[in-house]
């Protein structure tokens, strides 16, 4: 009996690899930010190299296979051909990954190699789009971390007076993304009626992973546990072990926790890829260049067609220098462990920037079939849709459609968009039909658009046009969404004629 229950809690174990911390990273990267980390993993990795214009993926056109004379194990392909970051955690097998991956944790002992700015403009400078693709007319201001999360909140269980207090602390967070106020500092008819703890734990399960933490170890717990590491071996170094971890006693955590030297590297190779300022991609001091992802184009006959944007990104391969030295590496040569590790880093790198690839495009393409109308009359054609929904027609976790939608633009025939703008909540209707808050925001704008210049509406006024079309929302509502597409009130729109 023992050693069944021993089986059978080895068969659960939760095993997340450096190499799917590693995808589930790129994936939320921004088109930008994507083309830093492929010149890094480039510098870092000197099996990989950037493609000149004209130049072919590899000589032998198989870009992502390792040497076929290799002892070393295969690379597990079928790992990324049913790709899911966030179901794919709970596979692997830890033995066939490599325990350095490229650190993003800035703490002085878990300091990763630094890609040299010269190296990384030489090659923006050098690299030739593939198309005539044109991005000068993309700079903008980007989506603040509060607007991020409060999207993300609308589409959440949570009933009014909640989401009042989720919001409140949403405006609460710093920079960094933390919360900068405690329980005993928030208004007592904002937790009358609400429990802190459950908007608080909502807010927590928002991305960026490890926003609305209140310190550092809560940070990572958070990242921890949205990765269903909870009770293994990353989670009792963070709650147990925190002090002992900053200040790099090893020693004793292996002592105080039974753990190996191995075991110990494993856990760290997992933290080291977690994030200690999860505000850190929406810091808007300076505007934000933007370059689509995909482009929407109207292909004529009631036509939409859908694509990636390739112009812009670097081309990557395997050296083929390296690969022959490999194939012809002796098998006891101290220097072939480095190498195939190398390999085995290099492809997956390179089918994890593929694969990313084609989640985008799947949920575009998903986008288009549940948005269709959008393309072809505008905004005020979107249709409620929630993440749940792309997520399951597609067999993905939600929050891999969050990734997506995150940070990732669309060219469309009516202007660039970010992905999630095609998801919002639904406003019922008199005739039982569903509106998309968006395209209720629409409705609105249009209605103060062709009001009188001399009696401009009040909010009460609005909601009454807006009822004549379906549309049952409060007067609250209507200020709420008017103020969100920055129309003055009643008064000033009034004053403003004379």
């Amino acid at each position: 009996m023992i050693r069944q229950s021993l089986e059978i809690k080895l068969g659960q174990k939760m095993v997340l690899t450096p190499q799917l911390q590693q995808s589930i990273h790129l994936l939320m990267l921004s088109r930008l930010d994507l083309v830093d980390e492929m010149i890094e993993e480039v510098q870092v990795n000197p099996l990989l190299e950037m493609l000149e214009p004209g130049e072919t993926a590899t000589p032998d056109g198989e870009e992502f296979s390792s040497d076929p004379g290799s002892d070393s194990e295969s690379f597990a392909q079928e790992e990324m051909d049913s790709w899911d970051v966030d179901a794919a955690s709970t596979r692997g097998d830890p033995e066939d990954q490599p325990s350095d991956p490229l650190s993003t944790w800035e703490h002085p002992m878990l300091e990763g190699l630094d890609a040299a700015d010269s190296f990384r403009d030489e090659q923006l400078n050098r690299e030739e789009p593939s198309s005539d693709y044109s991005y000068e007319k993309f700079l903008a201001g980007g989506t603040s971390l509060e607007e991020h999360v409060n999207w993300q909140l609308s589409f959440s269980d949570l009933n009014p007076r909640e989401r009042d207090l989720a919001c409140f602390l949403s405006g609460n967070l710093n920079e960094d993304g933390y919360l900068q106020i405690s329980k005993e500092e928030i208004p007592a008819e904002l937790l009358e009626g609400v429990s802190f703890e459950h908007v608080l734990g909502v807010l927590q399960e928002c991305d960026p992973p490890g926003v609305g933490a209140r310190n550092l170890r809560e940070c990572l717990l958070i990242q921890a546990r949205q990765l269903d590491l909870v009770d293994s071996l990353v989670w009792r170094i963070l709650s147990d072990c925190m002090d002992e971890f900053l200040a790099s006693q090893f020693k004793s955590i292996m002592k105080t926790l039974h753990a190996t030297e191995s075991e110990l590297e494993s856990a760290m190779a997992i933290i080291r890829r977690f994030e200690t300022k999860p505000g850190r991609p929406f810091d808007q001091d300076a505007p934000t260049a933007i370059a689509p992802d995909v482009l929407f184009r109207d292909a004529g006959g009631g036509e939409i067609e859908v694509s990636l944007i390739e112009a812009g990104i670097p081309r990557v391969r395997i050296h083929p220098t390296y690969r022959d030295l490999l194939k012809n590496m002796r098998k006891d040569d101290v220097s072939r462990s480095y190498f195939e590790d190398k390999l085995k880093n290099a492809q997956w790198f390179l089918k994890s920037i593929e694969q990313r690839k084609k989640t985008i495009l799947r949920v575009a393409e998903a986008i288009l079939r549940y948005q269709r109308d959008f393309f072809f009359q505008g905004p005020s054609a979107l249709k409620p849709l929630v993440l749940k929904t792309i997520a399951q027609d597609l067999g993905l976790h939600e929050s891999t459609i969050s990734r997506v939608t995150n940070k990732k633009y669309a060219d469309t025939p009516f202007g660039l968009t970010e992905l999630k703008f095609f998801f919002s909540g639904s406003i019922a209707s008199s005739n039982g039909d569903d509106h998309s808050s968006v395209s209720v925001r629409e409705k609105l704008r249009e209605i103060v658009r062709k009001e009188s210049p001399e009696h401009p509406f009040s909010d009460q006024e609005i909601m009454e046009q807006l009822s004549k079309e379906g549309i049952v929302i409060a007067r609250r509502t209507v200020a709420k969404y008017r103020m969100e597409l920055d129309i003055p009130p009643v008064n000033k729109r009034r004053k403003a004629t004379h």
